[in-house]
């Protein structure tokens, strides 16, 4: 503090002693300014401490004799001496009572409450609140009283926030909001946005606590998407003071804990990245740990992703000196960095972050089997969980640890059943990992067992209680009916899991309902009793149609991923319905709906929100009203056998097929095909080789039925990857001829996602793009080789489709196609240019000359710049795209792009083929569209299928490499 400025303070401290040496209530008014006043200087020389939540700042207000309790009490509380601090507010907010000074009483009743948080004291910090609120409620509503309660509602917020009213605590900071923005408090509004977001992310409501993020920082966005420029600009800014710099440095870390959340973790690493660069700058302790903590939670979820698609080293090695802030792409050094960021964490004196730091490298090494460090990280994390008072952190920090016994479970004693609980599901460890890493082992009785985990669940349980924390009390009972279905005794695992779900109807919570009632579903057949397991299926079926925009809502401390914990729902739903002994024509009808459903479900996934809108179209409906007759074949992979489902045109029932291959075999046999379609020196007999074996387990069983149905349309709805082969190139040997010289075909996410209109009834009106020239898009460091025959194919095109517009090279630029699409109609666009379809929505995208554009830029790309509704296109053609090799979810960039693009049918390609070839296809494919040689009301299927003939009877081009990569998605019309 500067000398003038403590002369001032020390000044405005002696007059607040005279005025109050006169106990005269017609003092009053002078005594709250001139209080007012020196509350201001003080919070220009007092920094705040920025916490997870900003209200944890006590309010500061100062006067003569209860002067000195206040400064005593921000001393105690700011060094951790809590029930020294709730002593010192309690006798303030007395001393300012007996004077009369109901504002200030207020402020002393606030802090008390903040103070008694930290004790986990709920009932007494509830009291406190509430007559704080009482108080203010009675005062003149001045600029001051506007701002106490504002700082008031802050504290009220942190407390309903803490013991799991997630809801209350949005509205509480929704107010305090308000108050700020009417008495112009800048550092307020910042601070109630921030807390504002941290609720939303309680409630599961990510994409809308990003949008608040970016806004509070002042960051232009659309979406959730900013660049690395943009963040750069706040560092960048003239300096601003400490207090509003510490909520910047909250605020980022926020942003990048929430895109680590909907699945932008690239650029949550840039963005905690900046919080820690800024935090260091301030050189702020507490949120330099929080901030490594959330980084490498960032850099443990980028090592899962990648792990899926890449192979980890033969053993991993945790060093000491690695750098939390070191730049890492592998698996296996991102999985060190986040080791790293967990050690510097851990560090902190917060005991919240520390404790979260612990169990996350907890995590971490069971994941790894690192079991060297295991014997004294565990009792750490059990001595400091019981250190920590009773709050909804520490109940789900209990779970947490839970959790993560239960994964050490799961990886020293692999004990595959899909009968298991659930919980066994969300652990990243598997038998097969285990080979590849760390092969030390745990000594046995170093493991906690599975009565131990049940202590720990029965502990979170009882504090929720205390806190009356139902949502809480929901998880554990349901970890109980887990961990007790595990222990073997399912009596007691049903009565806790029907708890669970009983509790949970009690509010709303789907997101947790769905879990339990698929642990229901599980021991219900343990028991044998099929009928009840169906019927819990068939409601954790429902709950998840039902959650859509909500499926990522849960506390991010137990949060469950995709692949593990909500795909296997339908599957084992599937399974169930599709037994022998089940396989009526209700059944099937379900198993189809489900089997439609998780399309929708997988794609929602994918892009981590459910923009993709499904039509009420019946299914049956349209495949009775095609001409020519058409088709649709579901199929699902199980573990041990194939399932399909067959819609015939103008046949009520379905048929039902099982083919009796193990998901291994199958997944064995299709990458080895992917393999060899990919190798263009591949001659078709070898080919032939391994997609006859497909052509057997999945056409053969249904081919006397399409025969005597005379289906000139397949139409697939395939599953895992499935997906990732062209149907045309399925062999039958006993004929002698390719899937495609038998039936158009068509692939699709689900029928309820295509609108069934024939292209023959619109006007043709296509825009034509394409890039011809080696070009290296500088901001992604990516290089795509020439395309010269490019031009070429776009003059085919033209030749057949009249009205038309054309960009070629320099003039393809993404601004020059947006302002096309937006000011012109167009039925056909398409773009022949580099493009690929990968299981990152971030690395799915479509080159422009100046830009890639992502998917998920496409939908923005294709809105009308009037009324911002999708531009209905019906064929969006990509002609030299591939999908990424090894990628079982690499063709949902397929589909996505499909619907994301708002197109009724897109023709694509899965490998990168020849350009020459894909010129002459993509002519044929037009000449047959518009003329067909004379013929009427062609389909974009028949169309496709003629043109692929064409190239596969050329000598040239005979080998499947060039025909076959060409798909139809959606509407086949």
């Amino acid at each position: 503090m500067s000398f003038k400025l403590s002369r001032l303070v020390h000044r405005l401290q002696n007059l607040v002693k005279r005025l109050y040496a006169n106990r005269s209530p017609k003092l009053n008014k002078q005594r709250s300014l001139i209080l007012i006043i020196l509350l201001f200087v003080l919070s220009l020389t007092v920094p705040l401490v920025a916490h997870q939540v900003l209200a944890s700042t006590p309010i500061v207000q100062t006067q003569q004799s209860p002067l000195q309790l206040v400064e005593q009490g921000k001393k105690l509380y700011s060094t951790g001496q809590f029930e020294q601090a709730a002593l010192v507010w309690r006798q303030t907010a007395e001393a300012f009572a007996a004077q009369g000074d109901q504002l200030n009483q207020a402020m002393a009743l606030s802090n008390l409450c903040l103070t008694q948080q930290q004790l986990g004291k709920w009932d007494e910090a509830k009291q406190a609140i509430a007559t704080s609120l009482k108080l203010i409620d009675t005062q003149e509503k001045t600029p001051a009283q506007r701002r106490i309660q504002a700082q008031t509602f802050d504290i009220q917020g942190q407390l309903e926030l803490a013991i799991g009213q997630s809801q209350a605590a949005l509205k509480t900071w929704q107010q305090s909001a308000d108050i700020y923005k009417n008495i112009n408090d800048q550092h307020g509004i910042l601070q109630s946005q921030i807390n504002q977001a941290q609720a939303m992310e309680e409630l599961g409501l990510y994409p809308r606590a990003c949008e608040t993020l970016l806004d509070a920082l002042e960051l232009e966005h659309q979406g959730c998407i900013i660049s690395q420029k943009q963040l750069q600009t706040i560092n960048a800014k003239p300096p601003v003071a400490s207090n509003i710099a510490s909520l910047q440095v909250l605020a980022l870390r926020c942003l990048g804990d929430v895109m680590r959340v909907i699945g932008y973790s690239e650029q949550s690493q840039l963005v905690l990245a900046e919080s820690l660069k800024l935090a260091q700058q301030l050189d702020d302790a507490q949120n330099l740990a929080a901030g490594y903590l959330s980084l490498g939670n960032t850099a443990f979820a980028l090592a899962n992703k990648k792990a899926q698609t890449e192979p980890e080293s033969q053993q991993i090695t945790f060093a000491p000196s690695t750098n939390c802030m070191v730049e890492a792409k592998t698996v296996d050094e991102l999985y060190q960095k986040a080791a790293a960021c967990y050690g510097q964490a851990e560090l902190s004196t917060d005991a919240n972050t520390s404790t979260k730091a612990q169990l996350n490298l907890l995590s971490l090494l069971i994941q790894t089997r690192q079991w060297s460090d295991f014997p004294t990280l565990l009792p750490k994390i059990q001595s400091q969980l019981d250190k920590l008072p009773i709050s909804h952190k520490t109940i789900y920090n209990q779970i947490n640890l839970a959790q993560n016994l239960i994964c050490l479970q799961s990886a020293v004693n692999p004990e595959p059943s899909k009968l298991r609980s659930p919980l066994l599901q969300q652990c990243g460890v598997t038998p097969e990992k285990s080979t590849k890493t760390n092969s030390n082992t745990l000594q046995p009785t170093l493991i906690p067992t599975w009565k131990d985990i049940a202590k720990i669940v029965t502990t979170a349980h009882n504090q929720a209680q205390v806190l009356q924390d139902k949502q809480a009390q929901a998880y554990a009972l349901g970890y109980l009916g887990g961990v007790y279905q595990e222990i073997g005794e399912i009596p007691n695992a049903q009565r806790f899991t029907q708890q669970a779900l009983q509790l949970i109807s009690s509010f709303d919570a789907p997101y947790i309902a769905y879990r339990w009632q698929w642990q229901l579903g599980r021991i219900q057949q343990i028991q044998k009793n099929q009928q009840a397991a169906i019927g819990a299926y068939t409601a954790a079926f429902e709950t998840l149609k039902s959650l859509r925009k909500d499926l990522t809502q849960s506390n991010p401390d137990v949060q469950y991923t995709f692949r593990d914990s909500v795909a296997p729902v339908y599957r084992e739903f599937v399974d169930l319905l599709l037994q022998a002994n089940n396989s009526n024509q209700t059944n099937l009808k379900q198993a189809r709906d489900a089997i439609e459903a998780l399309q929708l479900a997988e794609l929602d996934d994918y892009f981590r929100d459910a923009c993709i809108q499904a039509k009420p179209q019946q299914v049956d409906q349209v495949v009775d009203k095609a001409t020519p007759a058409a088709a649709v074949l579901y199929a699902i992979v199980l573990p041990e056998r194939l399932e399909l489902v067959l819609k015939l045109s103008g046949q009520k029932n379905l048929e039902h097929y099982t083919t009796k291959i193990s998901q291994a075999q199958l997944e064995s046999n299709l990458n080895e095909l992917i393999n060899r379609l990919n190798d263009k020196t591949r001659f078709p007999n070898e080919i032939q080789e391994l997609s006859q074996k497909i052509y057997d387990w999945l056409i053969l069983p249904a081919q006397n039925k399409l025969a005597e149905s005379k289906v000139k349309t397949l139409v697939f709805v395939l599953d895992g990857l499935l997906r990732n082969i062209p149907m045309s190139v399925l062999y039958d040997r006993a004929n002698q001829e390719y899937l495609v010289q038998k039936y158009a075909l068509v692939i699709t996410p689900g029928l309820q996602l295509i609108n069934p209109r024939p292209l023959a009834r619109v006007p043709l009106n296509a825009i034509v793009a394409g890039i011809s020239k080696e070009r290296t898009i500088a901001e992604e460091n990516q290089k795509f080789h020439n395309l010269s025959f490019v031009p070429n194919e776009l003059a085919n095109i033209q030749k057949e489709v009249p009205n038309n517009e054309k960009l070629l090279d320099e003039i393809f630029s993404q601004e020059q196609l947006k302002k096309d699409l937006a000011t012109a109609k167009y039925t056909i666009v398409h773009l022949a240019t580099h493009g690929e379809f990968n299981s990152d929505p971030e690395k799915t995208f479509i080159v422009a000359w100046d830009h890639l554009i992502k998917i998920k830029d496409l939908d923005n790309l294709l809105r009308s710049s009037v009324t911002n509704q999708p531009i209905s296109i019906e064929l969006l053609v990509l002609s030299a795209c591939k999908t990424a090799t090894g990628d079982s979810r690499a063709t949902l960039g397929l589909a996505g792009v499909a619907v994301r693009a708002g197109a009724r049918s897109t023709l694509a390609s899965l490998w990168s083929v020849n350009d020459e070839s894909t010129s002459e296809l993509m002519g044929e494919f037009y000449r047959q569209l518009v003329h067909a040689n004379g013929k009427k009301n062609v389909s974009k299927a028949e169309a496709l299928q003629q043109a692929q003939l064409a190239l596969l009877n050329n000598k040239k081009w005979e080998r499947p490499y060039y025909w076959a990569p060409f798909v139809l998605v959606g509407n086949w019309l």
